[in-house]
């Protein structure tokens, strides 16, 4: 005979178990399969450590449950294998048997003070530590410098894996106003440990040298149908496998950074990036980058088209790995690419279709493979 589920109800709106905040309904005991939190705001850091659904109870009028920052917050995670503390919102730390699902909740850091005084290196809206589950229909906001501090390491979303190769998907949320970025995975080796899928949600940068979605080593990642707005790399990959597609790319510095070989970047759409639609910067050997549409490289100082569609990097890659992109208005539709590349491309409004390492007009200057700034960084040194 199968267990009964237990359900607590956190607020009034609905009948059943009541609790007045939710990390009392979480501690409970018997512990509960499904916490509903109903609309209003709460003033709480919340950390689960059990398998449980915590979902907001959605009003007619679109009120949510809105979970808030408390006035005696403090440094209640920790990140980057141990190495790095965080003022998390809600922490999901290493939950073994079961997956925690988030839904239909907003995590709000309005009013958050300063890092300065609590020993942390990061704010985050919601931590994964090395646990499973579904982030579906959340919102994050204000992870950043809000109050003035200029010194926030904000972040919407955090994942981490480890060793139990935990499987984290995030669909169907909004991540923005944070100071750093806005979703961010990572593995414990380089080895991928974390499967995560980052699919069809809406992430947006506020300050220009901020990153919307960044997927590390470590992590097998599918990151497809989202829309992502301004920041200097509207998706950043360093992981040795994964898929990144179907995505819609608005004026970020870099639509899409690839730093490693092995993930796929394929029919993807970046427009308005001020640099480069696409920049590889490792030699390819397994990565297909196909079937990719770039409009509009130009920067905000230009009057025209001045960027690159595909920035390769001088690096050794063949046209049957990148090929079949449609590149329109930039000045080169690839740059820096190795002597003899070519491929099946379409080409418009070009001044260049293909500008090799080798010539002098449009050639950039190659650079090494960009860099994220992340305080505790303690894996790629």
């Amino acid at each position: 005979m199968s267990a009964a589920t237990v359900t607590y109800i956190v607020g009034t709106c609905v009948s059943g178990t009541h609790f007045s905040t939710i990390q009392a309904a979480l501690d409970a005991s018997p512990a509960p399969n499904t916490v509903e939190v109903s609309p209003g705001q709460y003033g709480e850091q919340i950390t689960i450590t059990k398998p449980v659904t915590l979902e907001g109870i959605a009003e007619g009028n679109g009120s949510l449950a809105e979970i808030g920052i408390p006035a005696n917050y403090t440094a209640n995670a920790r990140v980057e294998g141990g190495s790095a503390s965080a003022i998390a919102q809600i922490y999901v730390d290493h939950v073994s048997g079961g997956s925690v699902n988030l839904s239909n909740l907003a995590v709000t850091g309005d009013g958050f003070g300063a890092l300065d005084g609590q020993g942390a290196d990061f704010f985050i809206g919601v931590v994964y530590e090395e646990s499973s589950g579904t982030i579906n229909q959340v919102m994050t906001w204000a992870q950043d410098n809000n109050s003035g501090n200029l010194d926030v390491n904000g972040w919407g979303i955090w994942i981490e894996g480890g060793s139990s190769n935990p499987s984290v998907t995030v669909e169907n949320s909004s991540v923005h106003n944070f100071s750093s970025g806005g979703i961010f995975a990572i593995g414990e080796t380089t080895a991928p440990d974390l499967t995560v899928a980052i699919k069809n949600n809406f992430v947006s940068s506020v300050y220009e040298g901020d990153n919307n979605i960044v997927v590390y080593q470590g992590t097998n990642p599918t990151v497809s149908g989202n829309t992502v707005i301004g920041g200097v790399y509207g998706i950043f990959i360093t992981s040795p496998t994964g898929s990144i597609t179907g995505n819609t790319l608005l004026g970020s510095q870099t639509g899409i950074a690839l730093t490693a070989d092995g993930p796929s970047v394929t029919s993807n759409n970046v427009y308005g990036a001020t640099e480069y639609g696409i920049a590889v910067s490792a030699t390819l050997k397994k990565s297909i980058v196909e079937k990719n549409t770039i409009r509009n490289v130009q920067s905000a100082s230009s009057s025209d088209s001045d960027g690159t569609g595909i920035e390769l990097g001088c690096n050794n890659i063949s046209s049957s790995q990148v090929n079949s992109n449609t590149i329109i208005d930039a000045v080169a539709g690839y740059g820096d690419a190795p002597a003899g590349f070519g491929g099946s491309n379409t080409y418009v409004g070009l001044f260049s279709d293909v500008a090799t390492c080798a010539s002098d007009s449009v050639s950039r200057k190659a650079s090494p493979a960009p860099r994220l700034k992340l305080l505790g960084q303690s894996r790629e040194q």
